[in-house]
């Protein structure tokens, strides 16, 4: 028994049958943002990215290093930035897991913002990364462009490896 045998109740205190809800309607991916679970989300394209957990954590991972990092004009430290955490969210994605600071150092790393890295290496970048800070397309193009294994490795890997810079960040032929 639901209630205390001295409390009073009353017809309308009763339980009622409620409004049989319909059944769902059929759902389909239709809006930028979702992924068909038909195709799942290993799914390819332009500007798709690589999702993944709390991506944007790597942009407050990224300002961290905010007076370690060595521009050449018209580049900008908000450019390295906004680099860094592409890289970063793609690494972490492709682990499964959210950015932490690693992704973020090899994505510094990669492009040769924290070491002494080659003069062609700076010259193509300074070019090539200017204004990619409000350039979303061109940015997740940039990063994409590097090979998957490449993204897989340590920092320190990277590092060993600076001199090879086109063929880490897949611009050589067969990158």
């Amino acid at each position: 028994m639901a209630v205390d045998p001295y409390v009073p109740t009353r017809a309308e205190d009763a339980p009622r049958r409620s409004v049989a809800i319909p059944p769902a309607r059929g759902w389909r991916a239709v809006r930028p943002g979702d992924i068909d679970p038909v195709v799942g989300p290993g799914c390819v394209g332009v500007l798709f990215g690589t999702p993944g957990p709390d991506s944007g954590y790597a942009l407050t991972l990224a300002e961290r290093f905010h007076d370690q990092i060595t521009v050449v004009r018209p580049e900008t430290v908000h450019d390295a930035e906004a680099v860094a955490a592409q890289v970063a969210m793609r690494r972490g994605g492709l682990f499964g897991r959210a950015p932490v600071r690693a992704d973020v150092e090899l994505g510094f790393t990669l492009f040769g913002w924290l070491a002494d890295a080659p003069a062609d290496l700076v010259e193509w970048r300074r070019l090539a990364v200017a204004g990619v800070d409000h350039d979303y397309p061109r940015r997740v193009s940039l990063v994409e462009a590097i090979p998957e294994s490449v993204v897989k490795q340590r920092p320190d890997e990277i590092r060993a490896r600076l001199s090879d810079w086109r063929q880490l960040l897949g611009l050589a032929a067969g990158g």
